[in-house]
């Protein structure tokens, strides 16, 4: 699944981020490393941009960001 598919509240563990032209990068840069437990914390009221907590942080990505980070549960 992806991590825009979480549910508010639900914990999961980061296995894959798809390689696009920048984005990959940028993920990684701020803490999106495969075996990383994630959780969301938000989604926007229009389903976009959604909150995450990230290793005490939170981080917000547009849904189209999200749907590049794959998650298991």
């Amino acid at each position: 699944m992806t991590l825009s598919e979480m549910k508010e509240n639900q914990v999961a563990t980061i296995t894959e981020i798809e390689n696009e032209s920048g984005l990959s990068r940028r993920l990684f840069d701020m803490g999106f490393i495969a075996g990383q437990k994630i959780t969301c914390i938000n989604i926007g009221a229009f389903g976009s941009p959604i909150a995450y907590n990230l290793r005490g942080c939170n981080i917000a990505l547009r849904k189209k960001d999200a749907d590049k980070v794959w998650v298991i549960l």
